[in-house]
């Protein structure tokens, strides 16, 4: 099966490696758990600092249990309890001692490199700073993190890092619900589905050193008129502003908006550039609620329809 970068791409690609994986309207399910459709794209629209994120959790675990003797003797704290946050109140010590353990000839930083690299994060920095910010985080520990076959092998190369990774592997489930702030029963399961798939997923697009192609529509370049691409408040396809002057904003999260060639994309930006003109135009709050509503209307159908 072929697929490329995108995020229909990543959707069929879940579903195909099992049926109960899918989309319903404005749902992803998990086999019977329910997932806003919003917060999954999200998920995969800002994979790169998530994925960036479990990078950081990785180095973070090599370097301190391939160091256990030293972190636990200046810490008193076992490594098997990381990631937790009891370290925010050492944080310079903490730093100190990452600075010691992680040389520029180190091989955790190396490693970390490698698995970027592989999972397409095309200006990765490695940042000492990071992987104490990573160690810092409450949560479930390091025995529970997940790791594709690739990622195994590299991490394998660090000496002493044998138990990570070698539980339920749910651990980002956690990270990721932190991030958006989602404290649902259930969403858990859902999350580490998503996250754990789209690790296999980027690394099956990207290939070793060839990093990630990202489709992005590209704005319409259109005489006197003023189209900008970015998130609306409410979730629409298009919104209008007015600052100076009048423009909108379309929703570059849209399925719709992501599916159009520039060509496509242009008469569109046009139509509804003037379509949010009108609505800008209304003095009636009667009339601008009617409007509104049928733009939310309209974008959630097409929504729908293009997911």
């Amino acid at each position: 099966m072929s697929y490329q970068y995108d995020l229909s791409d990543f959707k069929r690609y879940l579903n195909d490696k099992n049926s109960k994986y899918r989309v319903d309207g404005l749902i992803f399910w998990k086999t019977t758990i329910p997932l806003p459709i919003d917060l999954f794209n999200r998920i995969f629209n800002e994979s790169d600092q998530i994925v960036t994120d479990y990078v950081y959790q990785l180095a973070a675990s090599a370097v301190v249990f391939s160091h256990r003797d030293s972190f636990e003797s200046e810490f008193s704290i076992a490594v098997t309890d990381l990631p937790k946050n009891d370290l925010k109140k050492k944080n310079k010590l903490l730093e100190g001692w990452l600075t010691e353990h992680l040389p520029s000839n180190s091989a955790v930083p190396h490693m970390a490199y490698e698995v970027a690299d592989i999972l397409g994060l095309g200006n990765f920095i490695f940042s000492v700073k990071k992987v104490a910010a990573a160690l810092q985080h409450q949560g479930k520990k390091y025995a529970r993190i997940f790791m594709p076959t690739e990622v195994r092998v590299l991490f394998n190369r660090i000496s002493d890092v044998d138990s990570v990774g070698q539980d339920n592997t749910d651990m980002f489930g956690n990270i990721i619900a932190d991030r958006y702030g989602i404290y649902r029963a259930g969403f858990g399961d859902a999350l580490v589905a998503i996250f754990n798939g789209l690790l296999d997923f980027r690394i099956l697009c990207s290939g070793r050193g060839d990093h990630l192609n990202q489709f992005r529509v590209i704005t319409p370049l259109i005489e006197d008129i003023d189209v900008r691409f970015g998130k609306t408040s409410d979730g629409s396809l298009w919104e209008p502003g007015y600052e100076d002057d009048h423009y909108i904003t379309l929703n570059s999260e849209h399925p719709l908006v992501r599916n159009l060639s520039e060509g496509e994309s242009q008469p569109l930006a046009e139509f509804l550039f003037f379509l949010g003109e009108f609505e800008n135009g209304q003095f009636s709050e009667t009339n601008k609620k009617l409007i509104e509503n049928l733009r939310q209307e309209v974008s959630r159908s097409l929504w729908i329809k293009h997911d």
